[in-house]
């Protein structure tokens, strides 16, 4: 509950406007199940709490590559939030590529991991977008709105 309400104080950054009651609410989309796999805490906390403001629902946090898939045999999300540098020996480029081979469900990269050949093997898939950390709220409803219609 202290977490929560952590979270509930904080503003939004200058640049970004707090969400309308449509978006709070998911009016005109169509509400996604969402996997984050994100071995930071507070943000994958963070990220919980902006999807689930914009309407879709998390059906898990997954801190390794491992981790994901199980969750992914049992949930079957609709789109995967995906750390670059996860827990574990593989990272999330390679968690992607598989989760996309055996279970055709996209993933958006959100990383600070943005150097040239990181971003490379990431654009290589083909995936629904590649956030850049800290995550906001506008950037993941324009990315989600992609699958959301």
């Amino acid at each position: 509950m202290f977490l929560h309400s952590w979270f509930a104080a904080v503003p939004p950054p200058p640049s970004e406007k707090p969400p309308s009651e449509a978006d709070r609410r998911g009016v005109g989309t169509t509400a996604l199940n969402i996997l984050i796999v994100e071995d930071e805490f507070f943000i994958a906390l963070d990220a919980q709490e902006q999807a689930e403001q914009l309407g879709h629902r998390v059906v898990g946090i997954a801190v390794s590559a491992d981790q994901a898939l199980a969750i992914i045999e049992r949930e079957k999300p609709d789109v995967v939030l995906m750390d670059i540098r996860l827990t574990g020996g593989r990272d999330g480029i390679d968690a992607a590529r598989e989760i996309r081979e055996r279970f055709g469900i996209q993933s958006i990269f959100v990383s600070a991991n943005t150097d040239p050949s990181t971003r490379r093997r990431a654009e290589a898939l083909g995936p629904l977008a590649f956030l850049e950390k800290p995550l906001t709220r506008d950037r993941l409803s324009q990315a989600l709105s992609r699958l959301a219609k």
